[in-house]
């Protein structure tokens, strides 16, 4: 059973992006898909899911945000004095401080909605979903996905 529904997960994920072709429709399409992953793996309630998205979906936005902020300061032209790149690399240790912070936030709140262990799950299922992802993109670019650890 739990076969059936990663194939038809991978399945939809890959006709999602042989569809779309502009910025954020595939973001949308992408969240669609990590809502479905996630209130699949997490087996939530309705009324979880009721009370879980809102705020998962209000912190995710803010995180991603930092995150993109965080991987431009990163990959801005590298040549530059010392004191350039050294103030590139504390505003973005500044955006991780900031991410950190917004997922502990998160996690207070969430914790009250579901079990701390849900919450633990979460994590992992993000960082799995992230990675099946970054399989997929990587196999439509004709790249072989990374060895699994």
């Amino acid at each position: 059973m739990k076969n059936k529904i990663t194939y038809i997960f991978l399945f939809l994920l890959s006709i999602q992006f042989g569809f779309s072709q502009e910025n954020d429709t595939r973001k949308e399409q992408i969240k669609s898909l990590k809502i479905a992953f996630i209130s699949q793996k997490l087996a939530l309630t309705s009324d979880e899911a009721e009370k879980f998205w809102p705020i998962y979906n209000k912190y995710d936005e803010k995180i991603m945000i930092l995150k993109e902020a965080q991987m431009k300061l990163r990959h801005q032209k590298r040549n530059g004095t010392d004191e350039e790149a050294l103030k590139k690399i504390e505003e973005a240790e500044e955006k991780e401080a900031e991410v950190m912070i917004l997922k502990k936030k998160m996690r207070a709140e969430l914790i009250p909605i579901i079990s701390a262990e849900k919450v633990l799950k979460l994590e992992q299922l993000e960082q799995e979903f992230h990675r099946k992802l970054l399989e997929k993109l990587r196999g439509r670019r004709g790249n072989p996905p990374p060895p699994r650890r």
